[in-house]
């Protein structure tokens, strides 16, 4: 027994009267002790409650726990007493250092230098005390600087409350503990690198709030606001990460990793409580430093560091916060140092924060570990400010085991060892500082990985893959067309790529394509490295995404949005610029540059955007309350509609006032944030100086309608007077609610074609307007197309007596309209038709003249429009095949004997706009029964199985060989695919593979097929697509359901309730009958039970509704084939 460790014998008398007699006077002293240790206790309550701060309970234990929603704090007993103890032992005159504490560490650097010896400060101050090193801050520069900043850096030899100051020079090489992770015992004394001034791209001072513009929270429970608090402000992390990864225990070291974390802060308005964003990670120690002293100190020194204690850490999951509640309100214009000691998981299965793949590499299993945190993962890798405004400096150091490199986003600057307790040799590699940038850019990969690398002005470019790929040549094309992006761009902009380096780096699962990191752009390897038996699209593919990767260097990194709101900003532009430079680098497409946007990307968002689309491209500012709710932003509007706006707006501007407008807009923000009015006023600012552009409104009223409206408008010439009008495109089944909703106007530019003659450009900007010159006569070779080149995002839609002329033109000269307003002539009209706008019989004139058409892109979109895939399921409609088919093949037979030729002769890959197309064009023509087509698959299906050579003059339609090689075929061929798909690495291939093996129409085949998918072992993440697969094909939708009589609970614990619901969907595609729709309601509800019928029953419903729907559609198209087709 005994009070804080002392024995009562110690207190002095001997003799028993003496010692009752101490003994009274001792516990006397402890309670006058205790009562005023109470009252400072009550007053300190009092003073925090007038600082806005609810005083928490402080006798609760070390560890960070999950707050359930009501809130459970945990205080910290072990800091209370460490505080009072360092408050006691300390000078009341405890200061922080103006430099950067680093760590000390026995260690040899790995270079030509040699060893070099760090000494630790010795001090006879308690343990608690802070120790100072005696010499003068370093400056640093960052990007555009005008001076530095002052940060306090991470200690990483001792826990974070034990903390050894310096104001020496130059950053040292990282130095190395002699015990395994998180166990750091000895602190540095070298120096600090010195960030105090602001750059002048950034803000020049923290004197407000923050860029990122957070919204007003409640003083009471901020936790449970989306938005972090504005009090706070980073300006510098300091980040260790050690990856605990080996070569020779993949599978266990690969799940964790441990980190220490300093974050430089500044404190904008008071507060008493710090809320950063924490995702699964485990706290070992936290520790509040400051105030910091303002500004670099030229006397030498030692000033230490005072102490915020932290009475009460807890999470809260729900908005994914770390919550520190303080003893001291934080003054405002101060600087804090925020420290961290804790761990965290690596990712298995996901591609998010900090995640591993394991691979095959030279004939060894080997893993990466590497990181993709955008939008709001960089929380699972460190405790941050995880919001995209909230930029700042960072100085990244990663441990990591001899055998791999490290990688960030900066160069590295030393490259050290590191002795674990038991004896392991581990490396450190510690990067430069960054610029100012946003979280969720930066990345870090540690992997066994081998690089080809090149110099593009003076600054290195590398493309890291695996071995395997870099000795095989892999990575070449990347190397090729990696610099001359980065240079083409940095002319364009006039602005110069601001960091040292740049890194591409290829993952063999990536859940993205690519992301954007600055300096360490990441990639599935489709996306970047070729291999010899590729798709030929291959080199499009890597083009493009590479050119989108590198165009977010400055859209995005440079200059990032304020908010998610706006990220169209970020990926409208990536992707604008993703088809520019590919079209410039690649004279075929430059050649149907056009052609080409249209294909890849206006097509794609056409057929999802309508006026009742919740989606706009920028939204209002939202206080998201989920990852997930910001992850769903990233879809086609931000891309594919964003681009086709920003081609809009260069197409109206001109090229030169375009550039000019962003080279404005690039240079200003630079380091900084912007949101989408600021793109309008550099717009407007350069079109203010100058006379030759003239617009019908200002910048802002004519985009903002575009980007903050949804849909799009449809554009109708009547041809007999000249009359244009607009309105908002609407979905058949919305056309009745439009004007109870909106009918909403847009500011239009349209550039139009008359007789073959290019016309001005002209606006329309109310909801009708009559342009006399469109007005056209009775002759047939007086015609009109508006939307020229498709530059405008907007349908066309012409009177009767327009479209009439628009199809004789066809018949006659095909080529006097361009191949892209040919493409879109087909897609508009079919969707007019579809939703009410126009007859169908209107549409389908348009196809007469197509034996006349050889370019397989138009023909694609005729195959897309004219044979959607819902078409045929319905048995009643067998006869419509018969007519498609005798009516398309006749016109279809010269195009395809051009590309037949390409194909067999292997010069399909000099057509850059074929490979785009052809896919769906040989897949159709071979339903269809073209014989050359049929007989041209059983060719290259033999080859490949006999071993003469793999499907390689083919790879464009690889999956349509296989899949009508296996429909041809007998259990070998099908056997043969199964082997294929054992033996291929690739995952995109294995797909393929997978989906040809349902297009078999043997029934047994696919029924074992099926039984497969049940075994866990023989298709892995993959089996869930077999079922599927195979219940889409005519013959397999039958066996499918027989399969699933025997095997429907199997296939319910394997894959889930949900599976089987999408199983009912795609099963019950064909029904329009009430007898049809009841005996799958039985089939499928006896399966799934009681609470899930409901679902199963809207599901069934609307196939039924929209197989209803679909009759009058097929009856008026079999009407029409019947009477043309002699023509």
């Amino acid at each position: 027994m005994g009070v804080s460790g002392y024995s009562f014998r110690s207190l002095g008398v001997l003799s028993n009267s003496g010692f009752y007699v101490s003994r009274r006077v001792v516990v006397l002293t402890v309670m006058m002790m205790s009562a005023l240790l109470l009252a400072v206790v009550v007053l300190s309550s009092v003073y925090a409650r007038c600082s806005h701060t609810p005083q928490l309970a402080s006798e609760k234990s070390w560890s960070v726990t999950e707050a359930a929603p009501a809130v459970q704090p945990v205080a910290y007993k072990q800091e209370a007493a460490e505080e009072k103890k360092a408050d006691q032992t300390s000078a009341p005159e405890t200061r922080p250092s103006t430099t950067r504490p680093s760590w000390i560490r026995d260690h040899q650097r790995l270079s030509t230098a040699g060893p070099r010896n760090h000494t630790v400060r010795s001090t006879s101050r308690p343990q608690h005390s802070l120790s100072l090193s005696t010499s003068g801050p370093q400056n640093h520069t960052v990007l555009s600087t005008s001076g530095s900043r002052d940060h306090l850096s991470l200690p990483t030899s001792r826990p974070l409350d034990h903390t050894i100051l310096s104001t020496t020079g130059p950053r040292d090489p990282p130095s190395l503990p002699t015990s395994g992770p998180l166990d750091h015992t000895t602190l540095s004394t070298s120096g600090l690198r010195d960030h105090t001034n602001q750059s002048t791209s950034g803000p020049p001072v923290y004197t407000g709030r923050s860029t990122s513009a957070p919204q007003l929270q409640p003083l009471s429970e901020p936790w449970k606001h989306p938005r972090l608090p504005s009090a706070l402000v980073p300006l510098h992390y300091d980040l260790e990460l050690w990856i605990h990864l080996r070569p020779d225990q993949i599978g266990q070291s690969s799940k964790t990793f441990s980190g220490r974390l300093n974050i430089t802060v500044q404190c904008v308005s008071p507060t008493a409580r710090v809320l950063l964003h924490s995702l699964r990670l485990d706290y070992k120690r936290v520790t509040v430093l400051g105030p910091l002293p303002e500004g670099p100190r030229p006397d030498p020194e030692q000033r230490p560091v005072g102490r915020v204690a932290v009475s009460n850490m807890w999470k809260f999951p729900e908005m994914e916060y770390l919550v520190m509640e303080l003893r001291e309100t934080l003054e405002p214009g101060r600087r804090y140092a925020l420290q961290f000691d804790y761990s965290g998981s690596v990712n298995q299965t996901h591609r998010r924060g900090l995640f591993s793949n394991v691979y095959s590499d030279q004939t060894r299993i080997k893993a990466v570990i590497a990181s993709d945190l955008e939008p709001s993962f960089a929380r699972a890798i460190y405790p941050c400010f995880d919001e995209p405004a909230m930029k700042a400096t960072f100085n990244f150091t990663i441990i990591h085991h001899p055998t791999y490199v490290a990688l960030s986003n900066m160069p590295a600057l030393v490259i050290s060892e590191r002795e674990d307790a038991n004896g392991n040799k581990w490396i450190v590699t510690s990067f430069a500082t960054t610029p100012r940038m946003s979280t969720y850019v930066t990345a870090f990969a540690v992997c066994d990985y081998s690089y080809v690398n090149g110099t593009e002005r003076g600054k290195e470019v590398r493309i890291w893959a695996r071995k395997d790929a870099i000795a095989e040549g892999g990575a070449d094309f990347a190397l090729s067309i990696t610099g001359p992006i980065f240079s083409r761009l940095e002319d364009f902009f006039n602005v110069s790529y601001p960091l040292p380096k740049i890194d591409l780096i290829g993952f063999p699962v990536f859940n993205e394509q690519a992301m954007e990191n600055w300096g360490l752009i990441t990639f599935d390897d489709l996306m970047l490295v070729q291999t010899k038996d590729d798709y030929p699209e291959r080199i499009i593919n890597i083009f493009s995404t590479v050119a989108h990767e590198i165009a977010h260097q400055w859209f995005g990194n440079l200059v990032t949005i304020k908010w998610w709101n706006d990220i169209w900003l970020n990926e409208g532009f990536a992707t604008y610029f993703e088809y520019y430079l590919t079209t410039i680098f690649d004279p075929q497409l430059l050649k149907f540059q056009n052609e080409f946007f249209y294909q890849s990307f206006m097509s794609v968002v056409y057929r999802e955007d309508h006026a009742m689309m919740y989606r706009t491209i920028s939204t209002k500012v939202k206080n998201y309350t989920k990852t997930s709710e910001i992850s769903d932003l990233f879809d086609v509007y931000i891309y594919q509609k964003g681009s086709c706006i920003i081609r809009m707006i260069s197409d109206f501007l001109g090229e030169n006032l375009f550039f000019r407008g962003l080279q404005s807009y690039l240079k200003t923000f630079a380091l900084s944030n912007t949101e989408q009015d600021d793109l309008w006023t550099h717009f407007q600012m350069v079109l203010d100086n100058q006379s030759e552009m003239l617009l019908p409104a200002s910048v802002k009223s004519i985009l903002d309608k575009w980007t903050r409206q949804p849909g799009f408008p449809v554009i109708t010439l009547n041809v007999s007077t000249g009359l244009v009008n607009q309105e908002p495109f609407f979905l058949v089944d919305d056309k009745n609610k439009k004007t109870f909703i909106h009918n909403n106007t847009w500011t239009v530019p349209i550039r139009w074609m008359k007789s073959g003659i290019v016309q001005p450009l002209v606006w329309i900007d109310n909801r009708s307007q009559v342009f006399l010159e469109m007005k056209l006569s009775d002759s047939e070779h007086d015609w009109a197309i508006l939307n020229l080149n498709a530059t405008g995002y907007y349908m066309v839609n012409y009177d009767p007596l327009g479209w009439k002329k628009i199809s004789v033109i066809l018949e006659k000269d095909p080529k006097a309209i361009p191949i892209t307003d040919r493409v879109k002539l087909f897609d508009d009209a079919f969707a007019l038709a579809q939703h009410g706008y126009i007859e169908f019989e209107t549409a389908l004139d348009l196809t007469k003249y197509l034996a006349k058409e050889e370019e397989v892109i138009v023909w694609n979109a005729v195959f897309l429009n004219l044979l959607p895939s819902d078409l045929f399921f319905n048995m009643n409609n067998h006869n419509i095949y018969s007519l498609f088919k005798k009516y398309l093949l006749k016109r279809l037979t010269p195009m395809w004997h051009i590309y037949s030729t390409k194909i067999r002769e292997n010069t399909l890959q000099d057509d850059r706009i074929a490979i785009l197309s052809l896919r769906p064009v040989f897949k159709t023509a071979c339903w269809l029964g073209l014989e050359d087509c049929l007989q041209l698959s059983r060719e290259m299906f033999s080859k490949w199985m006999n071993h003469l050579e793999t499907i390689k003059n083919s790879n464009l339609i690889q999956f349509e060989v296989m899949c009508f090689g296996v429909a041809m075929g007998s259990d070998r061929e099908w056997d043969f695919l199964l082997s294929a798909y054992n033996r291929s690495e690739l995952d995109a291939q294995k797909h393929g593979i997978i989906k040809a093996m349902s297009c078999s129409r043997v029934p047994w085949i696919l029924y074992r097929y099926m039984e497969y998918s049940l075994h866990e072992n023989l298709f892995g993440s993959m089996s869930s697509e077999i079922i599927k697969n195979v219940a889409s094909t005519e013959i397999g939708r039958l066996v499918a359901k027989d399969f699933l009589i025997n095997n429907g609970q199997a296939v319910m614990k394997r894959f889930g309730k949900d599976y089987l619901l999408k199983l009912a969907g795609i099963i019950a595609r064909p029904i329009y009958t009430d007898s049809q729709f009841q005996e799958l309601q039985r089939f499928f509800g006896n399966m799934l039970g009681e609470e899930d019928r409901p679902r199963l029953r809207d599901k069934l419903e609307e196939k039924m509704m929209n197989n209803l729907q679909n009759n009058k559609k097929i009856a008026q198209i079999a009407n029409w084939l019947k009477k043309n087709m002699a023509d």
